[in-house]
């Protein structure tokens, strides 16, 4: 019964997903346009002028690895829209896995609170590696919490799921160790021994399970060293760490990320109801119909600091501190513990008003996403007039971020890739993806690279970057947000294709 229960939210939930025509996921589908290159990829081919296969142990291929084969049997919307929630159902099995090894017990109200967190600031940014990865973290910590008292069992199957992770994201792996570290630092601290050598042996067992990540990622990032891809790890210039506006600025943009913890269609919309279920939420605390597990006051704690003080970017992965605040969401529910038993009618009362925050936020989020239906038709009826074979390049008028109101554009571009086999950039890190360009693509990319800046959501020209695409040689620009442009196209190009939102501009000969 708790299993088809927690099944039917979950299916609920992936409604938006299932409704909406074209998902506005940031990164989601420059994912979803490699996968396709790199389960077509054959001698020969179109995409093989352009593209080329460059598979490594590194550690952010999980979902390439699952994502190839998808796109290799489905169509491309379809695989997109069954590998999201693919994820999804990783991380919400897993955070319910998790909390059923915490607490030892199932929880039908945790399972419902999870689902807006699916919606996350993170899933919104595409960054599908990470959180696959997270799926997995509390999966083998679930796992660990079942059977670290039997170690000859848990510790071999803890080795693998560990390595699993580290392939899925690296930074997942990292938060694996402290997720597991905390908890055992937390048996031992309410342990009514406390013995000290049962913490040591706790904290070797799991040691074990970091040998195998930690001499791959010693010799991933020897091989970062070599290919002089370090950027992340210097030390930012001095103005840039010491002053009064870098830490309000910073510290403004760690809050937006615990508001936005669960993303929904507006700004106002998320504090508002990220508020309201964190006054109800302590209100049942206080009651003690909610209850956090003992042992798990340490890894609340190590959430709090990793949200407040872990860098915004690392070994080469940018966004860190975003992340942490859905990981201790995710920590905070699995180690709730539900009163059993009949509530007093105040409780339930305000259980019922956070399960209704809960489908009103999955409604607003299903009725924002639909509104991409537009969107998707204008960019069918532009790219269906593109020549074959294009070198194309995306330009977002607005740059539709999370900071901005401007509709996100960021999917459209890969698309040309996946659905009409235009070449475009993608992403194509050596030491992060399984992917490099070649041909004119590559060249295209190199020169633009060298000669201009990607233009931010503050810009208001954005002529001078399509006359540096054009000297670069790409062939095709896809302009999305066109109505916010305040200046004609510039010369060089000519438009094949226009529409209120979208426009396709040729290079003249």
């Amino acid at each position: 019964m708790w299993r088809c229960s927690a099944a039917g939210l979950f299916a609920a939930a992936m409604i938006p997903i299932l409704a909406a025509p074209v998902l506005p996921l940031i990164d989601f589908y420059d994912h979803i346009a490699r996968f396709f290159v790199l389960a077509h990829l054959t001698p020969g081919s179109a995409l093989a002028q352009n593209y080329q296969a460059n598979w490594a142990p590194i550690p952010d291929i999980g979902v390439d690895v699952i994502g190839v084969p998808i796109l290799g049997i489905l169509p491309p919307l379809l695989a997109a829209k069954a590998i999201a929630i693919l994820i999804l159902a990783v991380l919400y099995s897993g955070v319910l896995y998790f909390h059923r090894a915490l607490t030892g017990r199932n929880s039908l109200l945790v399972a419902a609170l999870l689902l807006p967190l699916l919606y996350s600031y993170i899933f919104t940014w595409g960054f599908a590696n990470f959180l696959l990865g997270l799926g997995f973290t509390f999966w083998g910590a679930g796992w660990w919490l079942s059977k670290r008292h039997n170690p000859r069992l848990a510790v071999p199957v803890a080795c693998l799921w560990s390595i699993l992770i580290y392939f899925s994201h690296g930074a997942t792996f990292a938060l694996y160790g402290i997720l597991l570290t905390s908890l055992e630092i937390g048996f031992y601290v309410t342990s009514p021994s406390r013995r000290l050598r049962d913490l040591v042996r706790a904290l070797a067992l799991l040691a074990v399970q970091a040998i195998i990540p930690a001499i791959l990622f010693v010799s991933w990032t020897l091989g970062v060293v070599e290919a002089g891809r370090v950027t992340a790890l210097r030390i930012p210039p001095a103005h840039m760490l010491v002053g009064v506006m870098p830490v309000v600025h910073n510290g403004l943009h760690r809050l937006a990320a615990i508001l936005r913890v669960e993303e929904g269609p507006a700004y106002w919309f998320d504090i508002a109801t990220f508020v309201l279920q964190i006054l109800i939420a302590a209100l049942l605390l206080r009651r003690g119909t909610l209850t956090i597990a003992r042992p798990a006051f340490f890894l609340i704690a190590a959430a709090v600091l990793l949200i407040a003080a872990v860098p915004s970017q690392f070994l080469g992965t940018s966004y860190i501190s975003d992340r942490m605040p859905i990981f201790g969401a995710l920590c905070l529910l699995g180690a709730l513990s539900v009163r059993q038993g009949q509530w007093p009618v105040p409780d339930r009362a305000a259980a019922g008003l956070l399960i209704a925050v809960v489908a009103v936020r999955l409604i607003a989020v299903t009725i924002q996403w639909q509104g991409y239906d537009g969107y998707y038709r204008e960019f069918r009826t532009v790219a269906a007039r593109i020549p074959p074979r294009s070198v194309a390049l995306g330009i977002i008028v607005g740059n539709g971020h999370h900071e901005t109101n401007v509709p996100h554009c960021e999917m459209f571009a890969p698309l040309l890739v996946s659905l009409y086999g235009h070449a475009v950039p993608l992403f194509s890190d050596p030491n992060q993806q399984p992917l490099l360009l070649a041909g004119d693509l590559a060249k295209a990319r190199d020169a633009l690279q060298l000669t201009a800046v990607l233009p931010s959501e503050k810009t208001e020209n954005y002529n001078p970057y399509m006359s540096l695409a054009r000297q670069a040689g790409y062939g095709i620009l896809l302009i999305c947000n066109r109505h916010l442009l305040n200046h004609s196209y510039p010369s060089g190009w000519r438009t094949i294709a226009e529409t209120q939102h979208f426009a396709v501009l040729q290079a003249d000969r």
